[in-house]
């Protein structure tokens, strides 16, 4: 039963990583762990699709050696900033702290990608 559960999940994040390819403000690399946490507890096997799969391996890896490509982090920081920048222009009629929050928090996640993550060339992707 636990490992049918672990094999769901594993599925229900890989879609989310998926889709977070390509939609804003949907991380991509949180739910690909996830997808190899939870494959590589149930089915060998589906962990290594996931860790060999051509374009979704990558990610792991890199996220792995605390990692991205300079496109990558460009991409990852314009869809962030104008996530945040959506949400401060809805919320700031409703609440005057809501903006600021978004903007400091924005701010660290900035500061992860820019200074915690090392930049690589694009070729080792």
């Amino acid at each position: 039963m636990k490992r049918a559960i672990y094999i769901a999940a594993g599925g229900s994040c890989t879609g989310l990583g998926i889709l977070g390819a390509f939609l804003p403000g949907l991380p991509t690399t949180v739910f690909l762990l996830l997808a190899s946490y939870f494959f590589a507890r149930s089915s060998p096997r589906l962990h290594r699709m996931l860790v060999e799969h051509p374009k979704l391996g990558p990610f792991l890896e890199n996220a792995g050696n605390r990692e991205m490509t300079l496109r990558s982090k460009i991409t990852s920081l314009a869809g962030m900033w104008a996530g945040i920048s959506l949400s401060a222009w809805v919320c700031h009629d409703h609440t005057r702290i809501g903006p600021l929050v978004l903007v400091v928090l924005g701010l660290i996640g900035t500061s992860v990608v820019l200074f915690y993550l090392r930049t690589v060339p694009a070729e080792r992707t």
